[in-house]
């Protein structure tokens, strides 16, 4: 049953065998023949046809040719039973006869399925020595060759008109030496002549040597340069299924038909496969656009794993869907503000194709990331989240979040060749695809230096106010000295005026009980700051989360380690436990205490007032004492509290320190990624291309950090003055800006000791004067503003400036070595073009790449499109024949567009998918021929202009 219109799965892989036998074969072990006839004896061969097609799909085939030597008796029990399976999971029979020639060459002639007893008796009758055994046998006459050689047997089925569009033929091509193999001594000449595109082995095909591979590639020319596909077969013939599929070989099949099987053999370095093929782990599988160029109904489109091409004429609608793909995925023009690795400009019509069409409508986009099968829904009018839909239920992503989760790129029209048109955005580009491959990698470590340049503001602030709390510590103990001489020189103006000796200790007692209150109150809130810090530790220390490492549970040292943390934990909880049990009886200790001292001090109080009543005639000397003491008291408290503050903060320094360090680690991180995708450049592009790390000299955010500085400094072109003395310091190696940052810091810090006056000293204004770009000179005036401008805001952005490295390609064409901005937009497109293909970087979206590429280097393409196809997904939109035709297109869509009913605005167009299938689809190689290569008659054209008459011979 035919796929609804957009639905043609295309191409995909079908793992067959080609060469089963039947009882019926005169090589048939394990089991008798199985007669024909009555009803008994058919139900009998109807059984055993059941038990071969369940047994077959049990192994994983779906494809197979029934192929008993110079017979078809059983080809109809084969055919039924498969069709009795059904469709899912299905079975393809191709029926097929194995023939013997008369130069001891084994052949398989495969027929297309559907084809009938008439056309499979129309071989036979051919055969000259062959006469068919009755249907009801239950074996063949003895076996003997044909009566024709292979050369005779070709030109029958290629002589008679029926036969030569229903049937191919396969000629046996083992190892040299193997039974009944082309594969001899003096056959190359008679194997080069033979038109066909492939051959059949009864081993594995690892198991070829060399020389047979070189033979069947067309690389040795005794034997032809003709390429032939190489399929695997089993040749089983015994009852226990020994060797049915029992050698690996799969075809990218698009439709159940022989020219599916042509294709395949066309293009066998992309169709066919001897290891189990492997899909990409990450693809797009469908889309649907809800729009309003796409009518009422959604247009749907099921994508191919491996290579789908979108064609058709002009404004049909192909950069359409691709750009509606890029918005369901996030990676649209609207998004390139949001993408992180991109320096592109947003291109106006394809902005204003998603932002004008998609009013009410929507694109949902079903991908297989991993085998996990999503469904992700953007809408237009609410275009800033995405809607996940899996099996466990639904969940809202930003579009940022999209992007990091699905791995793809995508090119517009021309993009590959204009990629160094823009100065500020080459860089970036050009890293974008040369480390494409790591790009998560990458985005991960851009993710972590952002997280630590805000780690590095936060711990400036930290020390900052490290350094204002040391300020704040030494004026407390200044102003705590300066009171305690002041009390001092009272006390000896007491004696000195004649106080009594007894009288004069006990008032000069009173600020020692004022400090032990202190002592009591800071005590008081240590243990019950301790206490909860303690507590903290104790909910947090060594706490994992087993439920979602459950699984890492199963490998024995992890478990070990897992138990040894137990162990850990469970003995410091137990000594925290005690910590929080003796600060809870220090708590008893406490009050204890301050209940005795509160007795001294109600017995201090009645001396003093006695004492103060005896020197009642030194009044105001007293007065002053009790004055300064009172101030001492409270200078002691405004002590101990900057004193904590401060011995909070002490880890600031340190902290800052490993922030810097840390940024610093990431970005050596970063530049190693770099470096290691750079090595992989000159293998991915195929030699085109060479790779190297460039350092930022100049790094844009340390410039920006140091204009933002002088903002209103009145200094005459800063900005370029900073640009230039970015430029300098980072010639001075690794450390220059870190020094300049060191430098600055120490500036601020300064200030801040200081007291963060508005005007500066003389010092600060010779300090400024000697860092800034590099002591050249600035006024007193422009430094004092500098000076001003000296804040937590103006330094952070400073410390957290890191630089952008990128990666710098040098194009490589023959013994020339060009810097790629100097190569052509031709040259730098098909280059990039090549490193893309060869990359494994998730699906690879680009519209129209023949704009940007020279054709001499179209069949290069071709070739990494074939070879890439089966590791990264690729989707095209393109008017190039060859792209499609010799690219081996597993889908092709052919869009329409029509022009839409009167209601709708002026201009609109409806587009639709017209014809999709696989290369092999009839109605698509019409229409590749139709559009793409200006029809039957243009392509006729050319074939006699070049000489060839009709299909060129081998």
């Amino acid at each position: 049953m035919p796929a609804p219109l957009g639905h043609h799965p295309g191409a995909v892989w079908v793992k067959l065998d080609f060469q089963c036998h039947t009882p019926r074969d005169r090589g048939w072990i394990g089991s008798p023949g199985l007669a024909g006839g009555t009803p008994e004896l058919e139900a009998g061969r109807h059984a055993w046809a059941d038990a071969f097609v369940a047994e077959a799909v049990r192994r994983g085939l779906g494809a197979v040719a029934v192929t008993d030597h110079h017979d078809v008796a059983f080809l109809p029990y084969v055919i039924a039973a498969a069709a009795r399976l059904g469709p899912d999971p299905g079975l393809i029979v191709f029926p097929g006869i194995e023939i013997t020639c008369s130069d001891n060459v084994q052949c398989l002639a495969i027929f297309e399925p559907g084809t009938e007893q008439a056309d499979w008796s129309r071989l036979l009758a051919r055969l000259d020595a062959v006469t068919e055994t009755p249907a009801e046998s239950p074996k063949t006459d003895q076996i003997r060759h044909c009566g024709l050689t292979v050369e005779a047997l070709f030109a029958v089925a290629t002589a008679d008109a029926t036969l030569a569009t229903r049937m191919m033929l396969v000629p046996h091509f083992s190892n040299e030496g193997a039974h009944k193999s082309l594969n001899a001594d003096g056959f190359g000449p008679r194997f080069a002549a033979l038109p066909c595109d492939g051959v059949y082995i009864e081993c594995p095909h690892a198991d070829l040597d060399r020389v047979t591979l070189e033979k069947a590639q067309g690389k040795i020319d005794e034997w032809g340069r003709r390429r032939r596909a190489v399929l695997a077969t089993g040749d089983n013939r015994n009852a226990s299924w020994e060797r049915l599929g029992a050698h690996n070989c799969w075809a990218r099949l698009g439709e159940p038909t022989l020219e599916a099987l042509r294709q395949a053999f066309l293009a066998d370095e992309a169709r066919i496969a001897h290891v189990p093929p492997q899909l990409p782990a990450n693809r797009v599988v469908k889309i649907a656009i809800q729009s309003r160029i796409t009518g009422p109904a959604p247009l749907e489109i099921l994508i191919n794993e491996g290579f789908t091409a979108l064609i058709g004429g002009r404004g049909s609608g192909k950069s359409a869907v691709l750009e509606f793909l890029r918005f369901g995925l996030g990676k649209s023009d609207i998004d390139i503000g949001q993408e992180e690795l991109t320096g592109r400009k947003a291109r106006e019509r394809e902005r204003n194709l998603v932002e004008e069409t998609l009013v009410g409508g929507w694109v949902a986009v079903d991908l297989d990331r991993g085998g996990l099968r999503e469904r992700w829904m953007r809408t237009g009018d609410a275009p800033a989240t995405i809607t996940i839909t899996t099996p466990a239920g639904e969940e809202d992503i930003t579009v940022a979040d999209a992007q990091r989760r699905f791995p793809a790129r995508a090119f517009h029209q021309k993009e590959l060749s204009t990629t160094m048109v823009d100065p500020a955005a080459a860089a970036e580009n050009i890293t974008g695809i040369a480390a494409a491959e790591v790009i998560e990698e990458r985005r991960r470590l851009d993710r972590e230096i952002a997280a630590v340049k805000r780690e590095v503001t936060s711990a400036l602030q930290d020390l900052a106010a490290h350094w204002q709390a040391e300020l704040e510590l030494q004026r407390a103990r200044g102003q705590a000295a300066d009171v305690r001489r002041r009390l001092d020189a009272v006390r000896d103006r007491m004696a000195e005026g004649g106080v009594r000796p007894a009288d004069l200790e006990i008032i000069r007692e009173a600020p020692r009980y004022a400090r032990a209150r202190n002592y009591l109150d800071d005590v008081e809130r240590r243990i019950v700051d301790d206490a909860e810090r303690v507590q903290a530790s104790l909910e947090t220390v060594l706490r994992l989360d087993r439920e979602r490492h459950a699984e890492a549970m199963a490998f024995p040292p992890i478990a070990e380690l897992d138990a040894r943390i137990g162990a850990v934990r469970a003995s410091v909880v137990g000594r925290l436990d005690e910590v929080l049990r003796e600060l809870g009886e220090l708590t008893g200790a406490h009050a204890a205490g301050r209940d005795a001292f509160e007795t001294l001090h109600q017995g201090f109080k009645v001396d003093y007032a006695a004492a103060k009543e005896r020197q009642a005639a030194h009044g105001a000397l007293i007065k002053e004492a009790e004055a300064l003491a009172k101030q001492a008291a409270e200078d002691e408290v405004q002590v101990s509290r900057c004193q904590e503050r401060y011995n909070v903060s002490l880890a600031a320094p340190v902290g800052l320190q490993d922030a810097r360090a840390r940024l610093d680690g990431l970005i050596e991180g970063r530049r190693t990624l770099l470096a290691r995708a750079s090595e992989e450049v000159a293998v991915k592009s195929g030699g085109t291309l060479l790779a190297r790390v460039s350092r930022d000299r100049k790094p844009i955010e340390c410039v920006q950090s140091l204009c933002a500085w002088m903002e209103g400094s009145m200094i005459r072109q800063s900005d370029r003055s900073c640009s230039d003395w970015v430029a300098d310091t980072c010639r001075e190696g690794g450390r220059g800006w870190a020094n300049l940052c060191d430098m600055v810091l120490a500036a601020y810090r300064a200030k801040i000791m200081a007291g963060s006056p508005q005007e500066p000293g003389p010092d600060a204004i010779a300090t400024l004067n000697g860092l800034v770009f590099g002591g050249s000179g600035i006024t007193d005036n422009q430094a004092g503003r500098l000076y001003a401008r000296l804040t937590d805001q103006t330094v952070e952005v400073m410390l957290s400036a890191v630089p952008r490295d990128s990666i710098a390609l040098t194009y490589v064409s023959g013994w020339q070595r060009i810097a790629f901005p100097r190569a052509s937009p031709g040259q730098q497109a098909s280059a990039l073009l090549e490193l893309l293909l060869r990359q494994e970087a998730g699906t690879l979206i680009v519209d129209q790449p023949e704009d940007d590429l020279d054709n001499r280097v179209i069949m290069r393409i071709v070739e990494g499109i074939r070879a890439s196809k089966s590791a990264r997904q690729i989707i095209f939109a393109t008017h190039n024949a060859n792209l499609v035709v010799n690219g081996d297109a597993d889908k092709v869509v052919t869009m329409a567009s029509t022009v839409a009913e009167d209601r709708e605005p002026e201009g609109t167009v409806r587009v639709r998918v017209a014809i999709d299938g696989a290369i092999e689809t009839p109605d698509v190689r019409r229409e590749v021929t139709r559009i793409m290569e200006g029809g039957l008659e243009a392509f006729d054209l050319h074939a006699r202009k070049y000489g060839f008459d009709g299909i060129q011979k081998p």
